[in-house]
């Protein structure tokens, strides 16, 4: 059926990209561009009564913008519209804009902006999710609300009422910075007809026009957005182009000039969106032998100043706060509170990850509980088909998570290699175990988000610039690295029947494209690339069409391996020789195509009751552990996975995707720490942050099983987010399992290791 979806095609963006000609944000030639700098509160909360612009400084050489200059309203229009884009009154984080400079330099400009000072009247402030859940425990109405959601299911008493025991312990996680490659960057153009021309990093085209319509008092039409070349995004370049690209518009139509903003990596660590800190508390019920009678969750965000996507984040975590296990019993109270920091926001697993980590973690306590092996413990309880979710969604075939659990354990080898361990018992210095963690990632929107997204996509037959015919794909989905320039040819070429040589995907450009929805939520294989296959079946029926009338005297024809060939006259003619006569006598042809979700998805948005996604893929992460007892360094020797992501449409660009996430996994299970101080993060240059490189990178043993998505072809279920999802897990079972003791917190550090080592001596 696919002669493409598959294959381990070769990235079609590499060549330009390894020989370096590949143009990114700072590197658009702009001309008579200035530069904008944001000129920020040096303090974390207050009342801002005026600024103070130093008289010894010419500003007639720059162009300055105030709450004062912004022509529509002061508003950044995402979720909650509680954000200013410029702080008017209230100053709710350090680095919070109360001014924008720009200046033919960036030294001007910087100058400049060191010139203006802003009078605020400090107050008390809430810096850590630490500070939040010991205010919720004790007092939760001192606390500011930005989100919260509930989820029932059953009775929760009685479930704990029928249980023989009880497990209750607490989790927690901090922020994570995407460290993406490419720093934040757009750059604004004023247009001639009082629009603005937007271009840069970023991941959702569509979001900042209708964000931005509010702010710069213009109607969508005159705000055309284009995206640049991306060096990366993991969810940074989500909700937060919106600000950069706001700051550049704003002061391009003020000044008249082009203006481009682009970080440097100290200010955009300081100055961007993080994964959100997080509090679980998981209290289960259990049976003696072992089944599941109640899970009782509280899930609490640390959403920073302001709300942008935290209740997105919060809908899509607590949805995984029980995923994965049988359960007829189940409360989950998720909960949003403002602090004052940089506001969080979208990084890659929104929410689930922070959710996986605390459950997968008290499935082996509670399978210690039961003095069960954590083996044992998931087989008993693992979701089979039949069984419904924490929301009541039923598991229905095309997926099988049993099986994706059986053959990461046989893969692994797990029961021999867990005999070997070293349970609290060092052999030659040296602490050594492995875990296990079992999950699910919802694919595409929550609930009935794609029906209501309602996500296009559209194929242009027209001449390329060397006047052959070419099929561009036109869709709002962007390239981050992640292989889409490369997945949408495959689906189009085999949704057409043809060689992919006809076929191109070029960066998005809201003049151009549709509105496909945002890249984010593991959707753009499985819901953008089918909408894609669905138009270039359309508009192969429409060539076949017109080869019929045309070209081959009314005989029935069928496009298929590259030609048009008719049944009943033998004749066959190459697809591009069609082609160019459909041109020649048609003109350029468009088609259209629509995402439709089935009708069987039934979902509740107010009680979080039905199906939660319109299908699941699946995981098992195995990590293998080693501690040394002088250094406290912890290794982690080798990762064993098994992913059902649906239908696997590039192979090679799949594992490269789960490889990258679950070293982007390993940071934030034991290096990637981050502390506020004084409003701001401490680890805030790449000297400081740490990452994993090369030499930390454990060998990955990694395969697939294909459970396609039936509703749409090709059937992909997503891969970008789920290899984020599980390693945490696994790496502190394994701690736990080599060391016998349990970390609740991540990252873990050498410090807190040395820390845990010491007060178990002491003890002892």
């Amino acid at each position: 059926m696919f002669r493409h979806v598959g294959k381990g095609v070769t990235r079609l963006d590499g060549d330009e990209k390894v020989r370096g000609i590949t143009q990114y944000a700072d590197d658009l030639p702009i001309p008579d561009c200035w530069y904008g700098v944001v000129v920020r509160s040096p303090v974390m909360k207050g009342r801002l009564t005026s600024l103070e612009f130093d008289p010894a400084f010419d500003f007639d050489r720059v162009c300055v913008v105030t709450p004062g200059d912004i022509p529509g309203e002061n508003v950044v229009d995402m979720m909650g519209r509680d954000m200013p884009f410029i702080a008017h009154d209230r100053i709710q984080y350090r680095g919070e804009p109360v001014a924008l400079v720009a200046a033919p330099t960036r030294r001007l400009a910087r100058e400049a902006a060191a010139c203006i000072r802003p009078v605020i009247e400090e107050e008390p402030a809430i810096q850590t999710i630490r500070e939040v859940v010991d205010t919720y425990k004790k007092s939760p109405d001192r606390l500011e609300k930005l989100s919260g959601q509930t989820i029932r299911k059953g009775s929760i008493e009685a479930g704990f009422a029928d249980a023989d025991i009880v497990v209750e312990r607490e989790y927690w996680s901090g922020h994570q910075e995407q460290l993406y490659i490419e720093p934040q960057g757009m750059v604004a153009i004023p247009e001639k007809d009082g629009g603005v021309f937007l271009q840069g990093s970023l991941q959702c085209p569509y979001y900042v026009g209708p964000e931005l319509v509010i702010t710069l008092g213009l109607p969508l039409e005159k705000i055309r957005v284009k995206q640049s070349a991306v060096g990366g995004a993991f969810g940074g370049k989500e909700e937060f182009p919106t600000l950069v690209a706001g700051y550049c518009a704003l002061l391009a139509m003020k000044s008249g000039k082009p203006v481009k903003i682009i970080y440097d990596r100290h200010q955009d660590i300081l100055y961007t969106t993080k994964r959100h800190p997080s509090w679980s508390r998981q209290r289960t019920g259990l049976k003696k032998d072992g089944t599941i009678t109640a899970m009782a969750v509280d899930f609490i965000l640390d959403g920073g100043a302001y709300t942008t996507l935290s209740p997105v984040v919060l809908y899509r975590g607590i949805l995984h706060t029980t995923l994965g296990y049988r359960c007829p019993h189940v409360s989950v109270d998720g909960h949003v509170f403002r602090t004052n920091t940089f506001p969080n926001g979208a990084f890659r697993g929104f929410g689930a990850p922070q959710a996986i980590w605390a459950l997968e973690s008290h499935m082996d306590e509670c399978a210690e509980a039961l003095g069960m092996s954590p083996v044992a413990f998931r087989r008993k309880n693992c979701l089979h088909i039949g069984d419904t979710t924490g929301t009541g969604q039923v598991i229905e075939q095309n997926m099988d998570p049993p099986v994706i659990l059986e053959r990461t354990l046989e893969k692994a080898d797990f029961e021999n290699k867990r005999r070997q361990s070293t349970r609290g018992v060092p052999v030659n210095g040296v602490y050594r175990g492995i875990g296990l963690c079992f999950f699910g990632h919802g694919s595409g929107f929550t609930g009935d988000g794609e029906r209501r997204l309602r996500s296009k996509a559209a194929l242009d037959l027209e001449y390329d610039d060397h006047g052959k015919p070419v099929v561009n794909i036109r869709i709002s989905s962007t390239e981050m690295g992640q292989g889409t320039l490369t997945i949408m040819p495959q689906i189009a070429a085999d949704g057409l029947r043809t060689s992919m040589d006809h076929v191109r995907c070029p960066l998005p450009d809201t003049k151009f494209v549709p509105d496909s929805g945002p890249t984010v939520a593991s959707r753009t294989a499985m819901v953008v690339g089918s909408t894609v296959y669905g138009a270039a079946e359309l508009l192969r029926h429409d060539l076949e069409v017109f080869a019929s009338e045309t070209l081959f005297g009314g005989a029935r024809v069928e496009l298929d391996d590259d030609r048009f060939t008719s049944a009943v006259t033998g004749d066959s003619r190459p697809f591009i020789e069609v082609a160019e006569a459909f041109l020649k006598i048609r003109g350029p042809h468009r088609v259209y195509n629509q995402f439709k979700l089935p009708d069987t998805i039934k979902w509740n948005q107010e009680t979080f009751e039905g199906d939660s996604y319109p299908s699941y893929s699946w995981g098992c992460n195995i990590a293998e552990v080693e501690i040394d007892t002088l250094t406290c360094e912890l290794k982690v020797r080798r990762v064993t996975g098994i992913f059902d992501i649906g239908r696997l449409i590039n192979p090679v660009l799949a594992k490269g995707q789960i490889e990258g996430g679950l070293t982007q996994a390993l940071g934030y299970a034991v290096m990637e720490k981050m502390n506020i101080v004084d409003g701001l993060y401490d680890a805030s240059r790449m000297q400081t942050y740490v990452i994993p490189t090369a030499l930390d990178t454990p060998e990955y043993d990694l395969g697939f099983l294909e459970y396609p998505y039936t509703h749409a072809s090709p059937g992909a279920k997503g891969v970008g987010e789920i290899p984020m999802d599980g390693l945490a897990p696994a790496i502190a079972n394994a701690v736990k399992d080599a060391m016998g003791i349990r970390f609740n917190s991540i990252p873990i550090t050498p410090e807190m290791i040395f820390e845990a080592i010491r007060a178990k001596e002491s003890a002892a």
